[in-house]
């Protein structure tokens, strides 16, 4: 009977196979072939596609699989060859087929051309004679007989170099011989992992001489067979070719098939290996570097923190990074602070984990290197019990200038960072897009990208995902609501409750003003019951045309508050957060003192920079709310014009995916979103002096804030654009005096804000900037729209505030669609259905 075959050749895709040949579980390219054995006569007689088998279909569903399979960890070529060949049979009947797959990746071994998985399986087409052959194995059907099943291995042309020859000539020096490794494996041995067995033959060959390939070829199998008789290896074909042996031949060579008992009555092979078998259980080694050298001068080096025993974690991390300033090493940028699964063993606490960006002089990243563990072991009383587990802090150099180094106790970069999100996405908020891992030659933030994109590894660690945290002091984990998760966007949105104390606010103004405390104090707890987080209480109206009072009025309208919240019996008030609505530094510092959370500033800062100060002291939340000018003039700084300034590069940044545009807006618009950003950036940028860490900084686009109306629907319908702006400064005039230039090239116009004066020490400004970057990635926006007028315009509801709470609701559902992670309102019990219903619609997420 014929023998006839479809042909499906070279499908190309991209596929994560396990690790490449640095190592590293990342995508590959690969190719996949298919050939069926049929008999496609009646189609051939017919011409009539329907009576064979369509390779147009095969092709389709091959590459769908594929597709879909992408970013989940597939482990090995094998693992692919059997669910292409699942996929194959879903489209045939497969009873007098022989399907034959295989799985070609060119990348896989470094010194090979390929590595290849080649499976058959199915009923084979057999002869008179092999059928007599086989009649007592299985039943003859119709000149089918015989299951056919053969999986194979095949290493493609590893070219070495060894001594090889018996001519004088030829052993003068090494030459090129080109292995072809090809082993036959059963059918539960998919994963079967030849490259310790590639290292192996690679040490061994280029350390050894042999006069003929025949004992080459002999000593490859003797060596594989005795060495690596645990991996089921039914038979191995070794064939050598030297390209080199004659001018006027391509090559020429031997060819030998061997199995385990060739080398029964022989003893071990005797080699001395020049070369260590690589471990690869564990990540690429990387090229070393001259550390003789001086490192007098200035050095940058970002680290990696992390902890998850001992008390207080997020006190242990601020310690051992106040610690650093007494080795005279200064943190000038941190990233946000992240809660993460335990990874390695999994039977152990969440982790707090996060990056910082360090300066210093003189020392070398053997020095740097001492001087973490005295921190870590002799100041913070560090106990190591094993790698990978619990720990009261660990501090990891993650990178060091641009050097590569590779010594027994320090790998720089940091030879495991690549596999853990808890180290690359803080990393990633700290270094710019465009830089480059001095070994992989591949962008830092794709490799973020490509890491987010895969399926973990249950084995390794439960979950990947990381929960953004904004510490808060004396509330543990599980008290401290400000958790979000700023990658996939699914935790529930928090509310907090508007409380003026206030005869002048714009909407509420006197509701609760010279009213009791007590009464307050029990609103206080409706609020909570209706469904607020966070109490916000202002002293200060910011309303449009609205003068201040004087700072000890302020201080007389909300400390005896927050006073009389805190000393409340009430347990509904106990975890509930409350928040000061002032840009005063000295009304900051006393209500923290009575035992406030959050500041939350409508100046960002500008009115009294003090405020940067209190919050770096304390190590509070802070809410930088965008605004200009003062409320007196705010309204007539609506003009945003577009960034001049060379030494600015403004990008947005997505980690979870590659394409990074900005929003598809109008220009006036574009340039407003850019402008709200950077004036901010500017501002956090310059908090970070006094000590203030990015985790603790909320992100306010400041609705109504020296915006028109369309400002403030476009700063609604955008709000996501908060979440993914980054700016990088590579020049001290790209801020200048602070950034407050007014000219449009900074953009923060403040020539009528409040001026602070004080007899205490001025802080210096800002002399040099060295690539400074700053992303907007990983930080929480809340959104407050409650009851503004660009509402009452919209809807015609002019005069009565309070009739704009529908109107509010849908801002508040806009901005969950836009992820917002805060919503400001007056109205909460109204809001808090508005809230649930959007969080699921938009973030698949329950209320508890």
């Amino acid at each position: 009977m014929a023998k006839d075959r479809v042909l499906v050749k070279d499908i190309s895709a991209v596929a994560i196979i396990g690790n490449d040949a640095w190592n590293r579980p990342t995508p590959q390219p690969i190719n996949i072939s298919v050939a069926i054995t049929t008999n496609f006569l009646q189609a051939s007689v017919t011409d009539n596609l329907k009576h064979s088998i369509n390779y147009a279909v095969l092709t389709r569903n091959i590459s769908e699989y594929l597709k879909s399979h992408e970013n989940r960890n597939l482990k090995s070529l094998g693992n692919i060859a059997v669910a292409v060949h699942k996929t194959v049979l879903r489209e045939i009947d497969s009873a007098d087929k022989v399907v034959e797959v295989a799985v070609r990746c060119p990348k896989l071994e470094i010194r090979a051309d390929s590595v290849e998985y080649k499976l058959t399986r199915g009923r084979g087409f057999q002869g008179k004679e092999q059928e007599q052959e086989k009649k007592k194995e299985t039943s003859d059907c119709n000149g089918l007989a015989g299951i056919i099943s053969t999986d194979r291995v095949i290493v493609n042309k590893l070219r070495l170099l060894t001594i090889i020859g018996v001519f004088t000539f030829e052993r003068l020096q090494k030459q090129i011989v080109d292995l072809t490794l090809d082993f036959s494996v059963g059918e539960k041995n998919v994963n079967l992992d030849v490259r310790d067995i590639v290292a192996d033959v690679v040490a061994y060959v280029e350390s050894s001489n042999f006069k003929t390939v025949e004992a080459l070829v002999h000593s490859i199998g003797r060596l594989t067979f005795q060495k690596h008789s645990d991996l089921g290896i039914k038979q191995l074909v070794v064939t050598v070719i030297k390209p080199h042996a004659f001018n006027h031949v391509e090559g020429v060579g031997v060819s030998s098939t061997m199995v385990s008992k060739d080398f029964d009555d022989l003893p071990p092979i005797d080699c001395e290996l020049d070369k260590k078998k690589s471990d690869h259980s564990n990540t690429f080694t990387l090229p070393a570097t001259n550390l003789t050298n001086s490192f007098d001068g200035l050095h940058t080096a970002y680290l990696a923190f992390g902890s998850n025993s001992g008390g207080d974690l997020c006190a242990s991390i601020s310690k051992a990074l106040g610690l650093l300033k007494n080795y005279d090493i200064d943190v000038i940028a941190t990233s946000s602070m992240y809660i993460s699964k335990p990874m390695y063993h999994l039977n152990q606490p969440d982790f707090f984990n996060g990056a910082v960006k360090v300066q210093f002089k003189d020392y070398s990243p053997l020095k740097l290197l001492e001087i973490l563990k005295e921190i870590e072991y002799t100041h913070m009383s560090r106990r190591k019990e094993f790698n990978n587990g619990p720990r009261e802090i660990d501090l990891d150099i993650l990178l060091y200038d641009d050097l590569q180094i590779t010594l027994d106790n320090l790998v720089i970069p940091h030879k495991s960072m690549l596999e853990r999100t808890f180290v690359l996405q803080p990393l990633c908020e700290l270094i710019p897009p465009d830089y480059i891992h001095p070994v992989s030659a591949e962008p830092i933030h794709n490799h973020l990208s490509q890491l987010l994109k895969a399926q973990v590894d249950e084995t390794m660690q439960e979950d990947s995902q990381l929960l953004q945290y904004i510490p808060i002091k004396n509330r543990t984990p599980a008290e401290n609501v400000l958790k979000f998760d700023q990658t996939n966007f699914q935790s529930q949105t928090l509310i907090m409750g508007i409380l003026n104390m206030t005869p002048d606010s714009f909407s509420d103004g006197g509701k609760y003003y010279d009213q009791e405390l007590d009464k307050i104090v029990n609103e206080a707890i409706v609020m909570v019951q209706d469904g607020a987080h966070i109490i916000d209480i202002g002293g200060v109206s910011t309303r449009p045309g609205s003068t201040e009072p004087s700072e000890e009025e302020e201080l007389a309208r909300v400390l005896p508050l927050v006073k009389a919240l805190r000393a409340s019996s009430s347990p509904i008030l106990k975890n509930t957060l409350i928040s000061i609505d002032t840009y005063r530094s000295k009304v900051a510092e006393q209500c923290l003192e009575a035992g406030a959370d959050i500041i939350n500033d409508v100046s960002m800062g500008l009115y009294d920079e003090r405020i940067f100060e209190v919050v770096a002291k304390y190590g509070c939340p802070y809410i930088m709310n965008h605004t200009r000018g003062t409320p007196l003039t705010m309204s007539k700084l609506t003009n945003y014009d577009p960034l001049r300034d060379d030494d600015i590069i403004e990008s947005v940044v997505n980690f979870n995916s590659d394409e990074q545009s900005m929003p598809r807006v109008n220009t006036e618009i574009m340039y407003m979103l850019n402008g709200v950003a950077r004036e901010l950036s500017l501002q956090m940028l310059k908090s970070f002096k006094y000590g203030v860490k990015k985790w603790q900084i909320i992100v306010d686009p400041g609705v109504g804030f020296a915006k028109n109306m369309e400002q403030n629907v476009a700063i609604v319908r955008n709000a996501s654009f908060f979440k993914k702006y980054s700016i990088q400064l590579n020049s001290a005039r790209a801020i200048g005096d602070g950034g407050c230039n007014g000219d449009g090239g900074g953009g923060i116009v403040n020539d009528d804000s409040p001026k602070f004066e004080s007899s205490t020490e001025q802080r210096s400004k800002p002399t040099s900037f060295d690539r400074q970057y700053l992303t907007f990635c990983g930080m929480s926006v809340l959104l407050g729209t409650s009851r503004k007028k660009f509402l009452g315009t919209i809807t015609g509801e002019i005069e009565n505030k309070s009739d704009r709470v529908m109107a509010t609701a849908a801002t508040v559902t806009a901005g969950i669609e836009q992820h917002t992670d805060i919503v400001r309102v007056h109205d909460v019990k109204d809001m808090k259905d508005i809230v649930k219903v959007s969080d699921a619609i938009y973030k698949g997420t329950k209320h508890v």
